[in-house]
């Protein structure tokens, strides 16, 4: 599975290949991308990020606690609605990371969706998510949990890329309350493993929370109800508040994309 990364870097890679500096400007910015360079950072190599994560889900109780926190109504608030999709937010006490939420149903079926989530085809992953630039494996520790790397190409000059290790989870989800008939659920969450250690001129960032819910739409087999919320640490010394507002933008057109991936177009 190489997983979504970062979504306010996955705009068209059109648009960040024709963003250019100005001759003039180029010099000052490479001096304060230096300097920046040289600040402390933890071990990990990325800034810390602030409030609490929920440890990954394990047993059924806590997959469907997940889920139904994810996909009830109380305490979203929705923020822009496009081609059926909607985005809310939700602000996290002790945290300056916002949770976004994407729903939304696809003109596809549910295996087609959970496909590009297992796929390892970039060229494929690259149609839901332009700037991806690598990721694989880095170890199973059963059927449906592993540790993976990911990273994005930098969206724009003045920005360094990013990379993520992730622990991800695929588990199978019951009918009933919020979340409705039952489908598919890929948890996600920052972790660490040695294998991957944090590389000089790329920032590691963290998904603190993530989830991507697959479900049927019933009496409609080619169609699937799709959710995802994710909450994400960028890294490096954008302000929070500028990320929060990209990562929320950014939402509705990886959802048209992944729409239109699932379906083949």
């Amino acid at each position: 599975m190489r997983v979504i990364l970062l979504l306010f870097l996955a705009g068209p890679a059109s648009a960040a290949r024709a963003v250019t500096v100005p001759a003039p400007l180029q010099r000052p910015l490479d001096c304060v991308r230096s300097l920046l360079d040289r600040l402390p950072r933890p071990r990990d190599g990325s800034w810390p990020a602030t409030g609490s994560t929920r440890p990954p889900p394990r047993g059924p109780a806590d997959i469907e606690r997940f889920v139904g926190e994810a996909t009830e109504e109380e305490g979203w608030a929705p923020v822009v609605s496009r081609d059926g999709f909607q985005v809310s937010r939700r602000n996290l006490r002790g945290s300056r990371h916002v949770y976004v939420r994407g729903q939304g149903v696809f003109g596809a079926p549910p295996e087609a969706v959970i496909g590009l989530f297992e796929t390892s085809d970039a060229a494929l992953i690259r149609r839901y998510n332009p700037l991806y630039d690598s990721g694989w494996d880095l170890e199973r520790y059963d059927s449906r949990t592993k540790a993976a790397y990911a990273k994005v190409r930098a969206a724009c000059p003045g920005v360094r890329p990013r990379d993520t290790v992730s622990l991800i989870s695929r588990r199978d989800v019951g009918g009933g309350g919020a979340w409705g008939c039952g489908g598919t659920v890929f948890f996600q969450e920052a972790t660490t493993h040695p294998a991957a250690p944090p590389l000089r001129g790329v920032v590691r960032a963290k998904i603190l929370r993530g989830m991507f819910l697959v479900q049927p739409v019933p009496g409609c087999p080619r169609q699937t109800r799709f959710t995802f919320t994710q909450q994400c640490d960028a890294g490096g010394v954008i302000p929070s508040w500028l990320m929060n507002r990209l990562i929320v933008s950014e939402s509705i057109h990886f959802l048209q994309r992944l729409d239109r991936t699932a379906q083949g177009r």
